[in-house]
């Protein structure tokens, strides 16, 4: 009988390959040797661990998965998807505030999209993509840019999409006097609410509802303005703490007129 997790935790480490086989279906150590391409030797090792853990039980010289390690399964792999992915962002990490919080969950389940110096577009074109299917779009602007602009008014050509922004003093400034840009078009827009924060914005945190599903992301910015990055994510906990955060500054932020200067 397991009376922590220490031991379980060092096992899965080891073995989640093998519980992951056994979870697929039962099966004797010979054909595991044969599926996994592992020796003889590994497999006995792996199944006695795994035993001794209380994941794995014998029926016979047949092994299969207890109840136990279909759980430690589950959480392992939660586990190691969500480390992958704060691993590939961890380049866009250091670009935000130290005092910007993401909590784990938001990493369950992430795709994380990196600008790249030979498709600088890459990032931004994945959630613009999104737009073009979204009924909704919420979000944070800690800063903005030209084409943002664009994007967003030709997607308001669209009756079936509103947009809600909370965006630093700053922001709305800028946004006021971009040149050759369809400002006024944008402002104008009734399906467009704009409010103005009265805090500094850690990060573009942004909420995206289409028909397949909702979407949360945070767009990652470089200390030139460019956007850096991108964490994508459907997961439900993940939605729940976005809706919330973004909920969190929009109560401390006041509406703007929408109306061109």
């Amino acid at each position: 009988m397991v009376d922590d997790g220490t031991d379980l935790r060092s096992v899965l480490a080891k073995r989640d390959d093998i519980l992951a086989s056994l979870a697929e279906s039962p099966a004797r150590k010979p054909e595991l040797v044969d599926e996994l391409s592992v020796s003889r030797s590994t497999v006995d090792r792996a199944i006695g661990e795994l035993t001794d853990v209380d994941c794995v039980v014998a029926d016979g010289s047949t092994y299969s998965v207890t109840k136990a390690g279909h759980l430690a399964l589950a959480e392992r792999t939660e586990y190691v998807a969500s480390t992958d992915a704060i691993g590939r962002a961890s380049g866009l990490l250091k670009h935000l505030p130290a005092t910007a919080e993401i909590p784990p969950v938001f990493f369950k389940g992430a795709t994380v999209t990196r600008s790249e110096p030979h498709a600088p577009d890459r990032a931004a074109a994945a959630s613009a993509s999104l737009l073009t299917e979204a009924t909704s779009m919420r979000g944070l602007a800690p800063t903005v840019l030209k084409s943002d602009v664009f994007t967003v008014d030709g997607e308001l050509e669209r009756d079936d999409l509103t947009v809600e922004i909370v965006a630093e003093r700053s922001v709305i400034d800028s946004l006021r006097s971009f040149p050759a840009t369809p400002t006024e078009s944008l402002l104008g827009r009734e399906s467009l609410s704009l409010y103005e924060s009265e805090t500094s914005l850690p990060y573009a945190l942004w909420i995206m509802e289409t028909p397949e599903g909702d979407h949360a992301g945070i767009t990652v910015h470089d200390s030139g303005g460019s956007v850096a990055g991108m964490i994508m994510t459907q997961s439900e906990p993940a939605l729940r703490w976005a809706n919330d955060r973004y909920r969190e500054y929009k109560r401390r932020a006041s509406p703007v007129a929408v109306t061109p200067d």
